[in-house]
């Protein structure tokens, strides 16, 4: 016997309640549907505002900043730089540096001191505490302002010092005749500019363009260990006018003219002029380029000779170091000694004295020298020189030298160096660096001797 069904459903009735129950899971459906599509919406929404507020940051960091005054801002790249020789540059952050809308102002300087031991093989030997073995240490303000269209001006004042006595480069002599009497404030440069499209202008106390170039010549950036700043190297001069050209195709020239410096109007002798030309070319790798100088001795000088110094140089980086190689001819070997630039073309307001025979002997240097860098922040480095005395074998000398540098911190280098410089029986060359030796052997220890040096220093830039 068959049990009847609790509850049992009318055929037409169930097919009402599942046509109910499919519409209501359709209606749910599309209820979800609508939903993911607002959020959906409102997702596009926030990432069209989030690219907004990225392109406004990004046109606002390209725009120039114009805040009153900025202090300390990060070095551009590249930026001008004083480290590392040819190519082989490296940015320097400076101790201050203001900039305001289209001007800028920036303190600079260097410490640069160095433990001294040199002996001569006439049996002496000299231990001693130095200043400047690439760079004098100095002190500088330079400022420039943009006056728009290309068009700007500039100023540098750098004077020199001691750092291992405090006293400063330019010391006062009663004995000199013009404005070194009481010694200078800014020995090493005092000179204005203009900026133009087709070239800067600048007046007043420069340095000279051989000057300028020892970062081209060789690996030691022709300072301490090189033949060629041993030789002498004419640095800078009074009421110099010079006119520096924009590089095209990779050529760049530099012209100047000085007037002299101090003394009586109307006399000759403060009225002689320092002619100099630089022209260079950078093509890839390959630097070549001459700088030089001609001065015109005073008239009725005893010797009266035009005192020259000429300096051709070629440079190639090849990847891990730099090769060098330059010549030097010159009659300016009478202040070799005192490396200041010689006597006849000195750096003090009378230009040429005329009162130094040695303008009759013409020099020829020659100089061969390379770099490797061992690391990003480690550098070796040797060369060979010779000098030739054109008048007399005897006054011939070669040299070498070989040197380490390491780039601990952007503002800090710590350098050794063993150079040596022999001397036929009448050169009387010696070692040198940027700066003079304050203890250095006689003439007696010098002429006809072989000099051999160590050196260990550090050089601080802020």
């Amino acid at each position: 016997m068959t049990r009847p069904s609790l509850f049992r459903m009318n055929p037409v009735a169930a097919a009402l309640a599942s046509t109910a129950l499919a519409l209501a899971s359709g209606a749910a459906r599309a209820d979800q549907l609508s939903d993911l599509q607002a959020a959906l919406q409102k997702l596009q929404a926030q990432v069209a505002d989030l690219q907004a507020q990225r392109a406004a940051d990004a046109q606002k960091a390209a725009a120039p900043a114009t805040p009153a005054v900025v202090v300390n801002p990060p070095p551009a790249i590249p930026a001008t730089t004083d480290i590392g020789t040819a190519s082989q540059l490296v940015p320097v952050p400076r101790l201050l540096q203001l900039k305001t809308n289209g001007g800028s102002f920036m303190a600079y300087g260097s410490i640069d001191e160095y433990l001294n031991h040199m002996s001569s093989s006439g049996g002496v030997k000299i231990n001693s505490l130095q200043d400047g073995a690439i760079m004098r240490s100095r002190l500088g303000f330079t400022g420039s302002k943009d006056f728009g269209s290309g068009y700007g001006g500039g100023f540098t004042l750098e004077t020199g010092l001691n750092a291992t006595n405090g006293t400063q480069a330019d010391q006062p002599n009663a004995t000199t005749t013009g404005l070194t009497t009481s010694g200078r404030l800014f020995d090493r440069q005092a000179w204005a500019g203009v900026t133009t499209p087709y070239g800067e202008v600048r007046v007043g106390r420069q340095n000279s363009e051989p000057f300028l170039g020892g970062n081209y010549v060789d690996y030691t950036e022709r300072t301490l260990g090189s033949v060629v700043n041993s030789f002498g190297v004419p640095s800078r001069y009074d009421g110099d006018i010079a006119y520096i050209s924009p590089r095209i195709g990779g050529v760049q020239m530099a012209a100047h003219y000085a007037l002299g410096g101090g003394g009586s109007q109307g006399k000759s002798a403060y009225n002689q002029g320092v002619y100099q030309l630089r022209v260079d070319y950078i093509g890839g790798p390959a630097h070549v380029g001459y700088q030089g100088l001609v001065a015109h001795a005073p008239s009725g000088s005893a010797h009266g000779n035009d005192v020259f110094y000429h300096n051709a140089y070629v440079n190639y980086d090849y990847g891990q170091g730099t090769l060098y190689a330059t010549y030097v001819r010159s009659n300016n070997g009478g202040g070799a000694l005192n490396n200041t630039g010689g006597n006849e073309v000195g750096n003090l307001p009378t230009v040429v004295s005329g009162t130094n025979a040695t303008v009759g002997t013409t020099y020829d240097v020659y100089q061969v020298s390379a770099d490797y860098r061992l690391t990003p922040t480690l550098r070796l480095g040797g060369l060979y020189g010779k000098i030739k005395d054109n008048q007399a074998s005897s006054g011939d000398a070669s040299g070498w030298s070989v040197g380490a540098y390491w780039q601990v911190f952007s503002n800090l280098t710590l350098y050794s160096l063993i150079d040596s410089i022999d001397n036929n029986s009448t050169a009387a060359f010696s070692l040198a660096g940027s700066a003079a030796l304050t203890k250095n052997f006689s003439g007696t220890n010098l002429t006809g001797q072989r000099i051999n040096g160590v050196q260990v220093g550090g050089l601080f830039r802020f």
